[in-house]
């Protein structure tokens, strides 16, 4: 007869092993299921192509959505390499008749909006009815501006839009040929392709889900994010989109990347099953969700996590304990303290010089960066312009130049000026950078009054035209100087209503020239007047910077490549063991 203790102590036995191998299945999966952990900072903007505009918003749209062109993974030199186009076009003589072949065997991501749900062949008829969608009236497009007035009929088209009348500057030829004419030269043309706002999107798609397209994402990319866009939700669940064509990793790259290359090479794309999405906006959360392993990469660039986490260029013992690692690229942004030039006030170039002198970029960098960034004394990183105008520095930090110029200005030692008001996003290190910037006026007299706003706000209030001066970051939105440049030639782009006809005349010579060398020397004279005229405070151009787990590999950190998750790989075992 069994004894109640050798019943009970093989009760004990079965239910460890049922935990034991509940356990094991449950990391089986996880091995079978390579998974990236990743977090965006802001709330997602929907998913439509033409209607986004913020840094992460494009981030969701580059894992399901794809363009003609996109920029080589790893190459910092920011090459444009063919993505949906078999090839670089046929350019006309003059500059104006772009010839685009498409790839065959690209397929749209099985959808219900598709006959018998499954997902057709992409065409050139995609692109034309893409492209149309940028001017139709009924979008709000804020990129529509780039291509105002640049493809011939388009313009026209939108007064009347209507998607079964032809445009005269774009012509699917036939099912795998797109035309598209120009009405002048345009240099960033290439560029502004590969940029989200021209990615293609399906009309079946368009048509089926109607206002709801924003949620209803369908593209031919590598992912397709699963059960649609709840702007509600507080997590995306990417998978593998399981029609996506036969695209493989780089075979060829910057030095620094060869191991990269050495060990992914030719393997096909994207090299992880799933991609998770945590939407974090506070950085606290942000560090204790980092800190228990539970993400894998997140992006630091400019925050106060950064100052904690990073010391001469390196992570922290503390961190780099725990497997962290850190990698940071040159920024393609330039971080400024706008100046609202419809008030009279701004309108006095010794002022604004003067202000530019008071303001000490190296302690500020040193406070909020610990001085990984570049000071700004203009507003073209290194990045897009390898020349550096002897002007660079002319009104950087220099408290008694400055207070000569505050006497030009009409106002010494800051007497007869109204309090400046300064707006800035509440809530995050922006606050604190516009509190420095206050505390380095006043050493010259100047009283700047600081205004916290939620983001939204803060958005509605620059682009109103009801601040005075106003912080911000411009990230560049293709690699190409005039993207810097169109600052100061659009008025209300950034909220400085800035108006100078012979710097607009200039950059039209430049957009327009296909000639590199001149069009070079137009960059150099912009940003020369843009370092004189002062139109805003240049601070700093801020570093990409991102901090990812030793198990996570292929980490480049390249702020211009639509879809970087796709090229990230993801050493599963490890990261289970690490986290166990």
């Amino acid at each position: 007869m069994i004894s109640k203790r050798t019943i009970l102590l093989l009760m004990a036995v079965w239910v460890f092993a049922s935990i034991y191998y509940q356990e094991y299945k449950k990391e089986q999966k996880l091995l079978d299921t390579p998974t990236l952990n990743s977090v965006t900072l802001s709330a997602i903007d929907g998913t439509d192509p033409v209607t986004v505009s913020d840094k992460y918003s494009i981030e969701v749209i580059g894992k399901i959505y794809e363009g003609l062109y996109a920029y080589h993974y790893l190459k910092k030199s920011c090459e444009l390499v063919p993505n949906l186009a078999e090839g670089m076009p046929v350019i006309s003589s003059d500059g104006l008749v772009y010839t685009f072949k498409i790839k065959q065997g690209v397929v749209f991501q099985d959808d219900p909006c598709f006959q018998d749900g499954k997902g057709r062949a992409l065409t050139a008829a995609d692109f034309v009815f893409s492209l149309k969608r940028l001017a139709d009236p009924k979008n709000i497009v804020p990129y529509f501006g780039l291509i105002e007035g640049k493809i011939k009929g388009l313009d026209a088209w939108k007064q009347q839009p209507d998607y079964a009348q032809a445009v005269e500057g774009l012509k699917a030829l036939d099912d795998y040929t797109l035309q598209i004419t120009l009405t002048e030269p345009w240099v960033a043309f290439l560029h502004f392709l590969a940029m989200p706002a021209s990615f293609v999107v399906a009309q079946e798609a368009v048509t089926h889900y109607g206002r709801a397209f924003v949620n209803h994402p369908v593209g031919t990319g590598p992912f397709i994010l699963e059960g649609g866009f709840n702007p509600q939700a507080k997590q995306l669940i990417f998978v593998n989109n399981p029609t996506f064509r036969a695209k493989f990793f780089p075979s060829e790259g910057d030095a620094e990347y060869q191991p990269m290359i050495a060990a992914y090479a030719g393997k096909r794309l994207p090299l992880v099953n799933k991609v998770v999405v945590d939407i974090i906006t506070e950085e606290q959360p942000l560090a204790l969700k980092l800190g228990r392993k539970e993400l894998d990469m997140a992006p630091i660039s400019g925050s106060s996590m950064a100052l904690t986490m990073i010391e001469n260029n390196a992570v922290t013992p503390k961190w780099s304990k725990k497997g962290l690692a850190f990698v940071q690229s040159p920024g393609a942004s330039t971080q400024f303290f706008g100046f609202n030039h419809s008030h009279e006030l701004f309108k006095n170039v010794y002022l604004r010089q003067a202000m530019s002198m008071a303001f000490d970029r190296v302690a500020y960098n040193r406070t909020f960066y610990k001085g990984s960034a570049q000071l700004a004394h203009t507003l073209l990183p290194p990045l897009f312009i390898d020349e550096v105008n002897d002007l660079h520095a002319s009104y950087g930090y220099n408290l008694e130049r400055a207070k000569e110029y505050l006497v030009k200005a009409g106002y010494p030692d800051g007497k007869g000026l109204p309090v400046i008001t300064l707006d800035a996003i509440v809530g995050t290190s922006y606050k604190d950078k516009a509190e420095f910037f206050a505390k380095c006026m006043a050493n010259i007299g100047i009283q700047i009054q600081v205004v916290a706003n939620v983001p939204a706000e803060h958005w509605s209030k620059i682009s109103k035209g009801a601040t005075m001066m106003h912080l911000l970051t411009w990230q560049a939105d293709y690699p190409e100087p005039s993207n810097f440049l169109q600052l100061l030639s659009d008025r209300e782009l950034c909220g400085l209503f800035y108006e100078n006809a012979d710097f607009n005349a200039c950059l039209s010579k430049a957009m327009a020239t296909t000639n590199d060398a001149e069009r070079k020397a137009y960059y150099l004279a912009l940003n020369k007047m843009a370092t004189e005229e002062v139109p805003m405070i240049y601070a700093l151009y801020v570093p990409e910077q991102l901090v990812y787990y030793n198990w996570v590999k292929n980490v480049a950190c390249n702020g211009f490549c639509p879809c970087p998750d796709a090229y990230i790989a993801v050493d599963m075992a490890a990261k289970v063991k690490a986290t166990k």
